[in-house]
C-alpha cells in the first residue's frame, strides 16, 4: 500500500517539526482506521497543499475514546502547546469535535 497522506494546518505541522508532537489523531472513520493506519506504514505529513513535508512511518496506534486514548499516549504528545489535560481535551473536540472514537497514530520521522 501507498503512503498516508495527512495534509496539516501550519500549527500542528510545525509541532511535529519543532515542538515534539510524535502523535497525530484523527476521528476514526474513512480512512482513519486500522485498514489504513498501521504500524510500519509509511506516511507523509504535509503542510496544507504548499508542498513542504515530512516524510516517516507509522509508530504505534491506538483507538478508543478520548479519555482513553490520551490516557495511552499523553496528551504533549498530540497537543505540545496545551498546558492541562483539559485544555487539551477542548482544543481537540473543538478542531475534531465530540466524537466516540478516534484513532492516534506515531509518526516516526
Amino acid at each position: 500500500m501507498d503512503r498516508l497522506f495527512v495534509p496539516l494546518n501550519t500549527e500542528p505541522f510545525e509541532d511535529f517539526k519543532y515542538n515534539g508532537k510524535s502523535f497525530e489523531l484523527r476521528a476514526y472513520g474513512r480512512q482513519y482506521t486500522e485498514k489504513h493506519v498501521y504500524t510500519g506504514r509509511k506516511v507523509e505529513i504535509r503542510k496544507g497543499y504548499s508542498g513542504e513535508s515530512l516524510h516517516g512511518n507509522i509508530g504505534q496506534v491506538k483507538t478508543g475514546s478520548l479519555e482513553h486514548v490520551l490516557s495511552k499516549i499523553g496528551y504533549k504528545k498530540i497537543t505540545p502547546g496545551a498546558k492541562t489535560l483539559s485544555e487539551a481535551k477542548k482544543n481537540i473536540r473543538n478542531i475534531l469535535g465530540k466524537k466516540r472514537r478516534y484513532i492516534a497514530f506515531e509518526v516516526i520521522l
